[in-house]
């Protein structure tokens, strides 16, 4: 048997008395900036991350942190920079690209963000928030094709993912496939009867088919679960209960008058069988 080839001990250790020479490292920093968050003390967290990522040039996390910091501060185009960093020093930072992407986006660069996103997704194919964003830019860019291909592998990926099978369902609607749209809306509703996506599914199915009774029902109900399921994800996201329910009603009032204002439901306004089954139906607050 062949040996075991040796590596070469100089550079570690050229690297090791180098980082002893400095008497400091990029790990208390990092550990300072978590500490410095969780407190809400995001300012003086920037400071501790962008020492953490001088100090460790190679380091992806320190400069993923700082890009997330710079954004929940709103200097979005020093996160952008961040992220940028991040992924200069390692290619395969798929959560740099994901918070670039993000800031492209709302910049209304999509074409940019896509392929941001397209690089995370060549690192990990299977990274589920990487391919539903794709996706919903796909969307956003009105190319409905590569909407419901990343919709399609997002729901192969993980058949009980609540957001996957909502996109999927509605992009096979929107692509005219009626039939493979209820199947999934219905999956849906089994998965999660409480969840307000199902029934707007189901909504905007019976709406394709003219059938205005079962439109205006679906809705109904659809509007019932919008509030509980904006209470409970506020509290998923830790949210204090003393903000929680001022959040839960805007929230709530935002989707009541999506709801109001989707052409699907628009066209069967004069209908009074819809009507009558959504009750005063969705009033824009």
């Amino acid at each position: 048997m062949a040996q075991a080839r040796r590596r070469p001990v100089l550079p570690a250790l050229v690297a090791l008395l180098c980082s002893a020479c400095s008497g400091e490292s990029s790990a208390p920093h990092l550990a300072r900036g978590n500490v410095l968050v969780n407190n809400g003390k995001r300012e003086e967290a920037v400071a501790e991350y962008a020492a953490a990522a001088r100090l460790s040039p190679k380091s992806e996390a320190a400069r993923e942190r700082l890009g997330d910091t710079l954004y929940d501060l709103g200097r979005k185009d020093e996160a952008l920079a961040a992220y940028r960093d991040a992924a200069r020093v390692d290619p395969g930072a798929v959560t740099a690209r994901i918070g670039s992407a993000r800031i492209l986006a709302e910049k209304g660069d999509l074409a940019e963000a896509r392929k941001e996103l397209s690089a995370a997704l060549e690192r990990a194919p299977t990274n589920l928030y990487a391919r539903l964003s794709r996706g919903n830019l796909a969307a956003r860019a009105k190319d409905p094709k590569a909407a419901l291909e990343d919709y399609a592998t997002a729901v192969h990926l993980k058949s009980d993912n609540v957001a996957a099978l909502t996109h999927y369902g509605l992009a096979l609607l929107e692509d005219g496939q009626i039939d493979a749209a209820e199947l999934t809306v219905e999956r849906l509703v089994k998965l999660a009867p409480d969840s307000p996506t199902g029934w707007y599914g189901r909504a905007r199915i019976a709406a394709a088919r003219g059938d205005g009774r079962a439109a205006g029902a679906a809705l109904a109900e659809t509007e019932k679960r919008i509030l509980p399921d904006a209470r409970a994800n506020l509290r998923e996201q830790g949210v204090p209960d003393a903000a929680l329910e001022a959040r839960a009603q805007e929230e709530a009032r935002i989707a009541r008058n999506r709801l109001r204002d989707e052409p699907a439901f628009a066209r069967l306004a004069a209908d009074p069988a819809f009507r009558a089954a959504a009750g005063s139906g969705p009033q824009k607050q």
